[in-house]
């Protein structure tokens, strides 16, 4: 039997280790030799008091004598070690191995396209991932030359490749979701080389550093149970029923043609000639709502004094804000405490910026995106994809106004406000480098009136927010697809059984987590299909 000891707090400046033991015995009576270990199962960070920051500890102790424990203290309560949902459970008593038709084929290796390939692979079932990018080894190289020499690859970049855009994030776990299958993801990154930290910190993240490894081994893992990555690999369409009773005959740019029954397009939000694709192809797909902004830079030290103020022993402070402002909703959003800002690309004479941070969040800069929700009304004109012309149009324009050669236009956020041009030389993290423009006429006139009114509630908030120092850099189009794939309660197509619009890039997620999870759910659509259609192929070994 274990014990929760509901909250234990340790100031900033303590060694948690001993604090938490002294903590224990001093709150609880115990010697010593009473506590046999204890394990931390929440930690959070109190910043409200400047004079005092202190950490909040959730534990789950050992001690020698619990019972007398329990009665002692009514506050406490025993637990058992918190179990994880496991994926291939919640479909326990279908006969999986019954399956003998094509492998199912999974086009794209982000966050959901790994997680629905691991599901599959622990199941047996020998997923085929197709990549239109790099692996992740030869893609890192790739990228460098986009922020060193503006060098841009449209088929591998910081969207396209191993991994998908969350390998070059914060890698920040968050979800807006309370579902039981969380815990099996965060559980996922760790044994695959995530920090155990996640597992127990209130703000969870990987970093980039981390994730770039991470991917690979999962990848490494996955591929020792069958499963196949195939990568350079672009799918531009498919047709129906093939001779061999197969669903799909899907097309590749090399000329190869794969057949399957469950096809799960785990594709991201960039993907833009997929979706043109699939369009063509009669997939029902619909606009919906995004949002789009810019990012803004400032010196960590400005934030860490703000969140923090004197106290100099915390890693890099983040912030979460939001605001409502000339009727529509403002927020920030992947903010990356001692990040980088990264040219996200991926088509010719476009520019989109995003940040990432490595895991040690030491870079001297925090920046965000903070963003303005575009309704459906504010772009749709008729067509599907007139969000994606939307997006296409801006990201032309910065492209234009930071100079043609992936360089960003930038302006000093006291500049944006008021309305003029900045003078002299910016420090960022962004490279290829930034240029002087005017993020104030380049973004619609209404993001613009609804920022500034933003920033001045930010500023209520976060006195010293509103900084000479900081700049503002963009344009920030991608935060979620401008798109939607339809799809029915087994989470297929509503036009196409068997097509399985999975993550991000269908308008199904917002996030690594939300992402992974979609990817899992899907998978196990993808398996309780599978069975069902078993009885249409004699027994024979998997092809």
């Amino acid at each position: 039997m274990t014990i929760l000891i509901p909250q234990i707090s340790v100031t900033v400046s303590e060694q948690p280790e001993q604090a938490l033991r002294r903590q224990l015995e001093k709150e609880y009576g115990l010697a010593a030799s009473d506590v046999l270990g204890f394990r931390i199962r929440k930690k959070s960070l109190d910043a409200r008091r400047k004079s005092r920051i202190c950490f909040h500890y959730q534990l789950e102790l050992d001690a020698r004598d619990e019972a007398k424990l329990l009665a002692r203290y009514a506050s406490l309560k025993s637990c058992d070690p918190r179990p994880s949902a496991q994926p291939l459970a919640e479909i326990e008593g279908l006969d999986i191995r019954r399956h003998h038709g094509p492998r199912p084929v999974i086009i794209g290796s982000g966050p959901a396209g790994s997680f629905a390939a691991l599901v599959l692979a622990e199941a047996g079932m020998q997923p085929i991932v197709i990549e239109r990018g790099e692996a992740v080894e030869q893609r890192l190289r790739t990228v460098n030359k986009l922020r060193s020499r503006s060098l841009l690859t449209e088929e591998s970049n910081y969207c396209f490749g191993e991994g998908g855009a969350g390998t070059f994030s914060d890698g920040k776990l968050t979800c807006g979701r309370n579902h039981p299958l969380v815990r099996y993801l965060f559980e996922q990154w760790v044994r695959f080389g995530a920090p155990e930290e996640i597992l127990y910190e209130a703000h969870p993240h990987i970093g980039t550093d981390y994730l770039i490894q991470l991917v690979k081994k999962m990848r490494t893992y996955i591929e020792s149970l069958g499963g196949t990555f195939l990568f350079g690999k672009r799918f531009e369409g498919f047709s129906g029923q093939s001779s061999k009773m197969a669903r799909y005959a899907l097309r590749f740019c090399d000329g190869e043609v794969l057949e399957t029954d469950q096809l799960i397009m785990a594709i991201g939000h960039s993907a833009r000639d997929t979706y043109q694709s699939l369009l063509a192809s009669g997939v029902a797909l619909g606009p919906k709502p995004f949002a789009i902004g810019a990012r803004f830079e400032h010196p960590q030290e400005i934030i860490d004094e703000i969140q923090f103020g004197t106290c100099s022993l915390l890693p890099a402070a983040e912030y979460k804000l939001a605001a409502q402002a000339a009727g529509r909703g403002i927020w920030t959003f992947c903010m990356c405490p001692g990040g980088h800002l990264l040219p996200t690309s991926a088509q010719s004479g476009h520019l989109a910026i995003n940040g990432m941070s490595y895991h040690a969040r030491n870079s001297g800069f925090a920046n965000a995106a903070i963003v303005v929700n575009i309704n459906r009304e504010d772009y749709f004109q008729g067509h599907p994809l007139d969000g994606v012309r939307f997006q296409q149009k801006l990201e032309q324009q910065a492209f234009a106004m930071g100079g043609g050669d992936y360089f960003s236009p930038a302006q000093r956020m006291l500049d944006f406000l008021k309305g003029r041009d900045s003078k002299g030389e910016m420090r960022s993290t962004y490279k290829p480098g930034v240029r002087a423009g005017r993020l104030d006429r380049l973004l619609p006139d209404y993001v613009v009136k609804a920022l500034r009114e933003a920033l001045a509630a930010y500023n209520q908030k976060m006195r010293g927010f509103i900084s000479e120092q900081a700049i503002i850099a963009g344009v920030e189009s991608k935060t979620s697809a401008p798109v939607v794939i339809d799809r029915d309660r087994q989470l297929q197509s509503s036009t196409h059984p068997g097509l399985f619009p999975c993550g991000e890039g269908a308008g199904y997620a917002g996030g690594i987590v939300s992402a992974g999870l979609d990817g899992v759910r899907v998978a196990q659509a993808c398996l309780r299909d599978m069975v069902s259609r078993s009885s249409r192929y004699q027994r024979a070994p998997l092809h």
